[in-house]
């Protein structure tokens, strides 16, 4: 895992960019403004650590942000208050599953200490096999102990089941 700091003016770019566009288009499981907001600053961070321009909006994207070592990249990302753990786990919703994405870099933005952790990658074949689907209705219990009641069928993944970029 790496830790990239996020830049002040990444936040206001990104914030710009929600402000002016609806990133959530799927008709389903679109994501609130705050989660959109996460997502665009670590795709904005990731963009800037990989030496590609920062993300301009044209629309939906087809299920992949970047095109990375022959790949198409989905950056997925979750807010949290503390840096990632290796067995903290990553999730993704199933109804991405068809996008054109054929690989995923899956990120944690620690709120508190403002910085972006790129927990790893892995190619969406890979994480078909190595993934666990929890369907809607069923109940996860976080590290912590507490717990939630998932809203669509989900798939998870441990950070140490990733491969580091």
């Amino acid at each position: 895992m790496i830790e990239l700091h996020i830049d002040q003016n990444i936040i206001e770019y990104s914030r710009k960019l929600i402000r002016n566009n609806n990133f959530g288009k799927r008709g389903f499981y679109d994501g609130s403004p705050r989660k959109q907001f996460i997502g665009v600053v670590s795709e904005n961070v990731v963009r800037k650590h990989l030496g590609f321009p920062p993300l301009i909006p044209n629309g939906f994207d087809g299920g992949y942000d970047i095109e990375w070592n022959g790949y198409k990249v989905d950056i997925k990302s979750m807010e949290r208050r503390v840096n990632p753990k290796p067995y903290y786990v990553n999730n993704f919703v199933d109804v991405q599953r068809n996008h054109k994405a054929d690989a995923f870099m899956f990120c944690s933005v620690n709120t508190r200490t403002k910085n972006l952790w790129v927990c790893g990658w892995i190619t969406k074949e890979e994480f078909m096999e190595k993934a666990t689907l929890y369907k809607k209705g069923e109940y996860r219990t976080r590290a912590d102990g507490t717990s939630f009641e998932l809203d669509a069928d989900n798939w998870e993944i441990q950070n140490n089941r990733l491969h580091s970029i």
